[in-house]
């Protein structure tokens, strides 16, 4: 069996699983952790917000999976954004969904 080695976000408050996505400026990103602990303090960063959510760590097949399923709204992955209590909004590294498709594909 394969690894888990990356954590997204999973949940919602419609009792329904779903996969968290963050709304930025020019479309939407689905958060990518490298730890459920990171995750979690990101989640618990956002109070109220956060209770329906939970982490869920996923193997590279599952993450290409779930990536492959969303709609082209999610155009990017946040890598390991940090807490939302930082002041001033935050930096958040992303890439294009479709890249780290085609490099989980790649792998194989």
């Amino acid at each position: 069996m394969e690894a888990a080695s990356h954590v997204v976000i999973v949940g919602g408050p419609e009792g329904e699983d779903e996969l968290l996505a963050i709304v930025l400026e020019d479309g939407e990103a689905v958060p990518l952790f490298s730890s459920v602990e990171e995750a979690q303090e990101f989640l618990d960063s956002t109070g109220e917000f956060g209770r329906d959510w939970r982490p869920e760590e996923v193997s590279a097949r599952r993450l290409l999976e779930i990536l492959e399923f969303q709609d082209e709204e999610v155009r990017y992955v946040a890598l390991s954004p940090p807490p939302e209590r930082l002041e001033g909004g935050m930096e958040v590294q992303i890439i294009p969904r479709e890249a780290l498709i085609s490099l989980l594909r790649s792998r194989r």
